[in-house]
């Protein structure tokens, strides 16, 4: 949505609350009652439709809930202004605003907890036979504010604007006491809703889902904590998982992934608590992997003794994660290749050589071109999302992503491809809204020009003839598929700096000046191509000879074996 939209709109919901500040000072009802309907229609459009739409400070600070509650309190103020000597109608007023703004909370704190009961809560599960225990329920999407609860809030005024034209306010008692009676009975019948589905205790629903975690008995188990988006890390791992032939399953640490693995085929449990963690870890559990270094949360898995912790990750990357010195604390550290065991290789690293195993791509090698090459060439920017902080944010979106797409679009001599990485948004608002401004800037560009989803990517790689990627996943991927890239800068770092911090980009060009560094680096794409050879000798160290599924399988193996020793020496004669 355009700037001046979101100005227009900002303004015009601004003025409407300036409107119902006044007209409740001055007693005036009926502006009051339509300027109220005014900010209820505005605000329940934008909480569904655009929630992204607001500045960040009437998205954060002065939220919806605030903003509704100022309505509700002047709403109060101009019964006050209009009865002044009616303390009694007055007083009914205050009692059923605030039985309406502590109703709004209350329903979405039922709904929501009637949906994570549903969903199975405390814990949840996919692809795994509980008996005893319904079905999980996928979860859903919970509207903020209720719908229902906010045009009550109406009622009140339109009562008043009654009483103010017949000069008889018996319409506003009414009002005031069918919203007392209708939020009490909403509510009571959301606590009983509650109450009934809430018959077994929570303890009990644990113990059920370990029972049956026991009677399934698996010896591998991926974990896997992470923002929106990165179940995709998960997704990955999944065939190699069905291959191994072992009982295995999947626990997750945020419930928003579940509905993305039902049907995958290996049993996915929730486990939203440390406590959770310890209880699930059956006996037979040997082998831990970890798709992500999210180092708090792993550590619910890691102090569990018994197990042998093996960090995997979600693809080859330069990014800090894939190398961080805190990955000592698995037993092992399995990487494709050479380039993701030299991650690994400083001094201060703290990772022994003997940690470090290479087992292959856990990506099959891409295969030849799924379509011709033929019409206009496809270029492709792939930036990666904005990291679980600051400091190891590395992505180009927020910042140049407009200036990228406009270089890459102004050219009318290529196909546009936009793949942004899943999670992209799921830690700033200000990411998704400019996300949602870039798609939308592609997909207005014409036919030609596409948004492709993230799974698609290495598709879209295997007939595109050149890549702005930023350090990540993307970036190995179009190495790996020997498409001429290019890379942009990452803060204040020097060339020699950036390639030198992140090998995978000294193969491709540094994108400093807009537009011109990229029409530079796409007319050398798709003339001389000056950086093939280096691009060919960085893909070959990135992943080891041989099949990966027969290497990760006698990887999981010896891995599982070395952990029954341990537990043998440790436990004689268990």
């Amino acid at each position: 949505m355009s700037r001046l939209v979101r100005l227009v709109v900002t303004a015009g919901l601004l003025a409407a609350y300036l409107v119902l500040l006044v007209s409740a000072v001055a007693a005036l009802a009926l502006p009051f009652l339509v300027a109220a309907i005014v900010v209820v229609v505005l605000e329940l459009l934008l909480s569904r439709r655009a929630p992204h739409l607001l500045p960040e400070s009437l998205a954060s600070v002065l939220d919806v809930r605030f903003r509704l509650l100022s309505l509700d309190v002047l709403t109060a103020l101009l019964a006050a202004r209009l009865l002044p000597d009616a303390g009694p109608i007055v007083a009914l007023t205050v009692v059923a605003v605030l039985l309406l703004a502590g109703g709004r909370d209350l329903v979405l704190v039922f709904a929501r907890r009637v949906n994570w009961r549903r969903a199975g809560g405390p814990v949840s599960w996919r692809n795994l036979a509980v008996p005893g225990l319904p079905a999980p329920q996928p979860l859903r999407p919970i509207a903020e504010p209720d719908g229902p609860f906010t045009v009550l809030t109406l009622l009140i005024p339109l009562g008043y604007t009654i009483g103010e034209a017949t000069d008889r306010y018996g319409a506003a008692l009414v009002a005031q006491w069918i919203v007392i009676a209708v939020v009490l009975l909403v509510l009571a019948g959301r606590a009983l809703q509650y109450r009934v589905l809430n018959r077994r205790a929570p303890d009990e629903v644990r113990e059920t889902v370990r029972a049956a975690l026991e009677a399934h008995a698996p010896e591998v188990v991926l974990h896997h904590s992470g923002r929106r988006g990165t179940v995709e890390q998960v997704q990955l791992w999944v065939p190699a998982l069905l291959a191994l032939e072992r009982p295995c399953m999947i626990l997750v640490r945020e419930q928003s992934h579940l509905d993305a693995l039902d049907g995958c085929g290996v049993p996915v449990v929730w486990a939203p608590r440390s406590q959770d963690v310890e209880l699930f870890m059956v006996p037979t559990v040997d082998l831990a992997l970890y798709p992500s270094d999210s180092t708090n949360i792993n550590n619910h898995l890691l102090r569990v003794p018994g197990v042998y912790d093996v960090l995997v990750g979600h693809g080859d990357s330069d990014e800090p994660e894939s190398r961080s010195p805190i990955a000592r604390m698995y037993d092992e550290i399995w990487v494709a290749g050479p380039a993701g065991a030299a991650r690994y290789d400083y001094p201060v690293s703290g990772v022994p050589a003997s940690k470090v195993k290479q087992i292959g791509a856990v990506r099959p090698p891409l295969a030849e071109p799924s379509a011709p090459r033929e019409g206009k060439p496809v270029v492709v920017y792939a930036p990666t999302w904005e990291a679980p902080v600051d400091a190891v944010d590395v992505s180009s979106l927020l910042t140049r992503g407009r200036r990228i797409l406009d270089a890459l679009l102004a050219r009318q001599d290529v196909q546009v491809r936009f793949v942004p990485a899943a999670p992209t948004g799921a830690r700033l608002p200000t990411v998704a809204t400019e996300l949602d401004r870039l798609r939308r800037l592609v997909s207005a560009a014409g036919p030609e020009h596409a948004v492709v989803p993230t799974e698609q990517l290495r598709t879209v790689l295997s007939v595109a003839r050149f890549v702005v990627a930023d350090v990540s996943p993307a970036l190995t991927e179009a190495v790996r598929a020997d498409v001429p890239y290019a890379v942009p800068a990452i803060g204040s770092l020097s060339d020699e700096a950036i390639r030198t911090s992140f090998p995978m980009a000294a193969a491709g060009t540094i994108l400093r000046r807009y537009p011109e560094d990229v029409f530079t680096a796409l007319d050398d794409a798709l003339g001389a191509d000056a950086h093939a050879a280096d691009r060919l000798a960085l893909g070959r160290t990135l992943d080891s000879a041989g099949d990966f599924e027969r290497r990760f399988r006698t990887s999981v193996d010896e891995a599982i074996a070395t952990q029954r020793r341990r537990r043998a020496f440790a436990r004689p004669g268990v």
